[in-house]
């Protein structure tokens, strides 16, 4: 048979692309799932989102060993003047049991004198839940734990399990087919004569295929024949979602693979510039991809590199991973121990010429800190602080380019942002969203001194009536603002309303026991601002010290009696089936750094915000009004500022 030349060889990258590009018009990228238990999830990648279906932790537990107590009974206590706790007043407690009622708190033992079984003397007033792990402190029912396209890792499946996700909907496994061909090929377990070659190629093909989770068979040795190869071909394109053929990809007399793919199917490249790796062969036989790796290791491993890790990465969705380490700076003060090292796990991402990273839960107990970090931090013993614009060494979990694609949102809470970044995963699996809950002050501070993308914002001046802009006036006065949503907020009750809440001035009630926002939460700024108006001195609110950082949170606490009522958003009560009585409609606002406004990542956000997929009418019933959306409004000295946006 006459022997093929490759004439004409592509870059690596130029025929990635090429192949890539044949394989996506004949749909090998579709995506295709199958539903599996969690437990047997680890290293697959989630074909959709996953929401909790109960809290992490499920009940309040002691976060210490030491004695559980009502706060109330410690107040006065201090060193100066001690405090006794008679046995009705405290109980033995150690870390992870349960909380009782009616205790709330817990003190350390190392900071109670214990004088008998039925006596303890206490040295401090504490606050309620104080050194007590909340129920939906890590994940929160209702919560999105991850988007789709997420690669699950072992402490996810810990977390999932935890949150009462029992089956995940995964992107289904990939089978590849591995067919080594050649005459003098040989089993390395048999004895080797002088021209044969030990088969080794495709143990290493195996191994490295299922490193990238794919499940993969091995071919019989298939002979130097035409027929024969074109016979085991058309075989595993029947069953395989992967064929790959080691050997007789060159131009020798005795490769056949070029001529049976160029019959059964397209040959997309034929050779390549680079050494080693030149003599392959890129093919497509009824859709699926066929590919001949050349004969020589040290080739061979080249192209699985370059050629195919990439394309199992794409259809998995998946960037490959590098172990890397980057300098970067603290987003947050950090206040961390004298006495030993600490690891804390940061979300990365790049903001201008630098990069930033948001330090994650630090508590040991935490799993979803270790689910959504991109790097880990270590604060030397002997550092106690690192202050905020401090720059540190970080070492990456994830790969640099994704952290590069990274987007940072600091803001007040909504569930719409975790929305928009399964969207945004959706549209372009490369692109990710960091959340950070720091409320609307900390969005206008963190865009002010080049630490986030965008901020989430909803804050009410007193004195105009507006929302937002008389704020970035007085704080940020070069800025863009996109016009996001109306929210309507209001009171969350009790399913039923068991207390006849009917307005603010019920929060006085001695029966009534309230849970509020983080300050600096533009929910916080609204409600102590109606506070005033009304003539209601905040400290005759019981709980209005308890703060949670997100709306569903709050609204959890509520659900489980922890709290009667709190001020927060129709979405939150609606997701926890809980009763709402509404009291204002609220703008809430993108705050855009100036230099991510013409980003393309900015673009793609601001197409999703404005597609049918987003503006639905489902969030109209569940308190929102989407009729200002996309609207931006400039701050003096950004009207140079070019955008095909809406004005």
């Amino acid at each position: 048979m006459q022997r093929k030349i490759y004439l004409k060889k592509l870059d690596v990258s130029d025929a990635l692309e090429k192949y890539k590009a044949e394989l996506q018009q004949r749909g090998f990228f579709f995506d295709e799932s199958e539903i599996i238990q969690t437990r047997k999830s680890a290293r697959r990648v989630l074909a959709e989102a996953v929401y909790a279906k109960r809290n992490v932790p499920a009940y309040n537990s002691a976060a210490m060993d030491g004695i559980a107590v009502r706060s109330v009974d410690t107040a006065g206590a201090s060193k100066v003047r001690p405090k006794i706790l008679q046995k009705n007043q405290f109980e033995f407690i150690n870390t992870g049991n349960p909380m009782k009622i009616p205790f709330d708190s817990v003190i350390m033992i190392e900071n109670v004198h214990v004088i008998d079984e039925d006596h303890v003397q206490i040295f401090e007033s504490i606050p309620p839940f104080h050194n007590v792990r909340l129920i939906g402190e890590d994940v929160c029912e209702q919560d999105m734990i991850f988007t789709r396209y997420h690669r699950l890792r072992p402490y996810d499946v810990a977390l999932l399990l935890a949150a009462g996700v029992f089956e995940v909907k995964v992107l289904k496994k990939m089978k590849a087919i591995v067919i080594p061909t050649g005459g003098e090929v040989v089993q390395p377990e048999d004895e080797i004569d002088v021209g044969a070659i030990p088969e080794t190629n495709s143990v290493m093909i195996k191994a490295y295929l299922e490193e990238l989770d794919v499940d993969v068979n091995v071919n019989d040795v298939v002979p130097d024949s035409l027929d024969l190869i074109s016979e085991t071909i058309l075989k595993a394109v029947e069953s395989y979602d992967l064929i790959f053929l080691n050997a007789g990809s060159s131009a020798g007399s005795f490769d056949y693979s070029y001529h049976a793919l160029e019959q059964l199917g397209k040959v997309v490249v034929h050779g390549l510039n680079v050494r080693p790796g030149k003599p392959t062969i890129l093919g497509i036989i009824r859709n699926k991809p066929v590919i001949c790796l050349p004969g020589y290791p040290g080739s061979c491993y080249v192209i699985l590199e370059n050629i195919v890790k990439p394309l199992i990465n794409e259809k998995y969705r998946i960037i490959t991973e590098k172990n890397l380490f980057l300098e970067a700076s603290s987003l947050r003060r950090v206040v961390s121990s004298i006495s030993e090292d600490e690891f804390i796990r940061v979300s990365l991402a790049k903001i201008k010429d630098r990069y930033v990273f948001v330090p994650l839960k630090r508590g040991a107990a935490s799993m979803d800190a270790l689910s959504k970090m991109s790097g880990t931090v270590v604060v030397q013993k002997g550092v106690e602080l690192l202050d905020e614009g401090d720059k540190v060494t970080v070492e990456l979990d994830k790969p640099l380019e994704e952290i590069d694609k990274n987007i940072l949102f600091v803001g007040s809470h909504d569930p719409l942002i975790s929305i928009i970044a399964d969207l945004l995963k959706q549209k372009d699996f490369s692109l990710n969203m960091s959340i950070v809950n720091a409320g609307s002050m900390g969005a206008i501070a963190a865009v002010a001194k080049n630490c986030a993308h965008i901020g989430g914002i909803h804050l009410f001046d007193p004195v105009s009536g507006e929302y937002n802009v008389p704020y970035l006036k007085r704080y940020l006065p070069k800025y863009i603002l996109m016009k996001f949503v109306k929210r309507n907020q209001g009171l969350i009750v009790q399913k039923g309303n068991p207390k006849k809440i009917e307005n603010l001035f019920d929060l006085t009630r001695k029966d009534i026991r309230f849970v509020n926002r983080q300050r600096a939460a533009g929910t916080r700024i609204l409600l102590d601002y109606h506070l005033s108006k009304l003539g209601i001195d905040p400290s005759q609110i019981t709980g209005y010290e308890d703060e949670e950082f997100t709306h569903i949170n709050l609204a959890l606490k509520i659900k489980k009696g922890m709290a009667d009522v709190g001020l927060g958003i129709a979405f939150a009560a609606k997701i926890m089936d809980l009763d709402f009585i509404p009291l204002i409609w609220e703008d809430y606002d993108l705050l855009v750094l100036e230099e991510f406004f013409n980003d393309d990542r900015f673009q793609i956000i601001m197409d999703l915000i404005l597609s049918k997929n987003f503006c639905n009418s489902d969030l109209i019933y569940q308190g929102y009004d989407l009729s200002s959306v996309g609207k931006i409004i400039r701050g003096e000295n950004c009207d140079q500022i070019s955008s095909n946006n809406n004005q």
